[in-house]
């Protein structure tokens, strides 16, 4: 997983217009689902140790996460209608301006929420995750037999990888964050397509992909 350093300009008004939004009408706590929690803490479910006890289960893990602190716009219940809607067209924006036929997932962490280790092997491909907090959220990935950790800056961070199926290495990876935290999460099939959408959205002096 790698991090993109300078995110264009035009990307960053759409995600940038979606905060303004949400910070001016999301008034109470998002909805979440309890029955995800688990009883232990994000500090345990984005350990080494939980993470050494799902590998454990080899296929008996299913790929997403078994445990879940975070508020997924579009599937989680009693979701306010008009940030459900809202949500909605910025991820119909965010796909054409990306020209993918749709995005995974967009949730918000709140304050100790996490998505605890996993590694979608049941959803393979190239992925975008753009993500949005204080500073305070991060990612970590297994990468060479190593935790690596990826911390939040302050703002918005995009990151790109590969997920490995079921016949590949798998992806082990986990998220969580210590302050409200977003995330819009793509993956996309085809390798080429997937540059391409890199290409736009890197307009660092020194782009982390070269054709």
């Amino acid at each position: 997983m790698k991090t993109i350093e300078k995110i264009n300009p035009e990307l960053l008004e759409i995600l940038d217009g979606w905060m303004d939004f949400f910070n001016a009408h999301n008034k109470e706590p998002l909805p979440m689902d309890e029955r995800r929690f688990g009883n232990r803490d994000m500090d345990y479910y984005c350990s080494e140790e939980y993470l050494r006890e799902v590998q454990s289960k080899g296929d008996d893990h299913k790929g997403p996460p078994e445990y879940a602190k975070v508020c997924d716009f579009h599937l989680t219940h009693k979701v306010p209608k008009e940030i459900r809607q809202k949500s909605l067209e910025v991820c119909r924006d965010l796909s054409a301006w990306l020209c993918a036929k749709f995005n995974a997932v967009h949730v918000y962490y709140p304050a100790g929420g996490f998505m605890s280790w996993h590694n979608n092997w049941d959803c393979p491909g190239y992925n975008i995750l753009m993500s949005h907090s204080d500073g305070v959220g991060f990612f970590k990935h297994v990468e060479d037999g190593e935790v690596v950790t990826i911390n939040d800056p302050v703002g918005w961070n995009v990151k790109i990888g590969y997920y490995g199926g079921k016949d590949e290495t798998p992806y082990w990876h986990t998220a969580g964050s210590r302050g409200p935290r977003q995330t819009f999460g793509f993956v996309i099939p085809d390798e080429y397509l997937w540059k391409q959408m890199v290409a736009d959205i890197d307009v660092s002096e020194y782009p982390l992909l070269d054709f």
